[in-house]
């Protein structure tokens, strides 16, 4: 409000008048000289002049078309705002059960779920379940911002743009789990009116429900062939950049955990791919890479 009054003193009493005789809202005054042009006619001291311009009312139309436009893009911006504040934390906590799980299983190289086999009608493995049920409700979250923020530009909030460049990144070729479209279709099933489904929910939609089932078994399949090296490091790659993505939009932890992650479990390659690919194109605002991946891996040294 001072800022205001300031502006508006400034061009002088009988050319605020005019302005605001002739329809255009004082904050839309304020927002004019706030321009260049109107800066300068300040500075210059050409408060009548511009009065003076004021003889038609096109001038004045024009001024509040263009008030009206800035107005929009506030509300546009602010709508960005509340719309990632709404989201965020839900997502967060996913996110972090997700992370804090995989960081559990890695420490013994996914061991606990080597001999699961994908089954119809039964969940035995609790490690096994736990990691489907995890995966799912993460994925709720991230299909509730993709499809409710359709509407909200969230580009217009730094946090909404980095979040949805992790989304684009964790939905990238080379670091998904799963093809897009099953990834989404996971997330769709999880999503209840009340948000996602509980862990017992879970479980009896997996055993009951054929049509629940289909969605479920790709990501059962692919978490089931951990023991193999491929499988293992494109999940460790997964956790690793959402990890990132935790840490980035949850820098205090107010709502996380605080985790150390595991860059010794990766291999060299998978130190690449992470170290230029991920990190070196589509995640660059990060800039504690290291504490994800570790150190610079050394090419082994040529004998002879």
């Amino acid at each position: 409000m001072q800022q205001l009054e300031t502006g508006l003193s400034a061009v002088g009493p009988s050319a605020t008048l005019a302005l605001v005789g002739r329809g255009l809202p004082a904050f839309g005054v304020y927002a004019f000289l706030r321009t260049e042009v109107g800066q300068q006619m300040v500075d210059a001291g050409w408060g009548q002049l511009f009065v003076a311009a004021l003889g038609g009312g096109s001038t004045v139309k024009i001024l509040d078309i263009a008030y009206q436009e800035w107005r929009k893009r506030r509300e546009k911006s602010d709508s960005a705002e509340q719309f990632v504040d709404r989201h965020l934390d839900p997502l967060l906590k996913a996110a972090d059960e997700l992370v804090g799980k995989l960081r559990s299983l890695a420490e013994d190289d996914f061991k606990a779920i080597h001999s699961v086999t994908p089954d119809d009608s039964r969940l035995e493995n609790h490690d096994f379940a736990s990691l489907l049920y995890l995966f799912g409700c993460f994925w709720a979250q991230v299909e509730v911002i993709r499809q409710e923020g359709m509407s909200v530009a969230m580009a217009k909030d730094e946090r909404g743009l980095r979040l949805q460049k992790f989304f684009d990144c964790l939905e990238g070729r080379r670091v998904r789990i799963l093809p897009r479209v099953l990834q989404r279709a996971v997330g769709e099933t999880f999503r209840t009116e009340k948000g996602a489904k509980t862990f017992v929910e879970f479980v009896a939609a997996f055993e009951e429900t054929e049509g629940f089932r289909r969605w479920i078994m790709p990501l059962a399949t692919f978490l089931s062939r951990t023991e193999h090296t491929t499988e293992r490091q494109q999940l460790l790659q997964y956790g690793v950049v959402v990890h990132a993505m935790i840490d980035l939009l949850d820098p205090t932890h107010s709502i996380t955990r605080k985790r150390p992650s595991m860059p010794n479990k990766l291999t060299t390659k998978s130190w690449r791919a992470l170290n230029y690919r991920v990190f070196g194109v589509y995640l660059t605002f990060v800039k504690d890479r290291q504490k994800y991946i570790g150190p610079p891996r050394r090419r082994p040294e040529r004998k002879g």
